[in-house]
């Protein structure tokens, strides 16, 4: 039996999602750009506000603000669907054998699809003030550091940190009408 996900209208969400099995994916851009580019997609077509993200090798935080009449469940259905088969398309193209083979492991195990790339569902947890959300995105922002990716917050390239710090737009536009 699923469970039925409470949401709240007018609300953000800070959302974990997370590789099957941690396989830590996003370490080169090829697997990293199509993130971000189904990211920008999605939010334009589910009418969310990106208010935050850090993609790690493994799972990635956002922080989602839907103004339309999509819900958060539908964002990261269709996010997590579409990005699962690009993901997969990309491995093909590489010729990544050990990706494809956990792919297709990870499907019979689950007996939900061919390949599976995402864990099922997502974690997220309502944003109720401008102090939590601020936590939020710290907390996103020094993931990489507490990760021990980067000394420095401003050397990891796939978070928000650039966009609010140096408002670098280079590789997703970031919605900052919060604050």
């Amino acid at each position: 039996m699923s469970k039925k996900r409470i949401e709240i209208e007018g609300h953000i969400y800070y959302i974990t999602t997370t590789i099957y099995g941690r396989l830590p994916l996003f370490i080169t851009p090829s697997f990293v750009l199509p993130i971000l580019d189904s990211l920008n997609f999605y939010k334009f077509k589910h009418q969310v506000k990106l208010l935050g993200y850090v993609i790690m090798p493994d799972h990635l935080h956002l922080l989602i603000w839907p103004y339309g009449i999509s819900s958060i469940s539908d964002f990261m259905r269709d996010f997590k669907k579409f990005t699962a088969s690009r993901t997969v398309r990309q491995a093909e193209v590489e010729n990544r054998q050990d990706l494809l083979v956990t792919f297709g492991k990870a499907g019979i195990e689950t007996a939900r699809a061919q390949n599976k790339v995402w864990q099922d569902s997502f974690w997220d947890k309502t944003i109720y003030t401008e102090k939590f959300l601020r936590q939020k995105l710290n907390y996103i922002h020094r993931n990489p550091i507490r990760a021990g990716l980067v000394d420095d917050i401003e050397a990891y390239p796939y978070s928000s940190y650039r966009n609010y710090v140096h408002d670098d737009q280079t590789l997703i536009e970031i919605d900052r009408e919060w604050n």
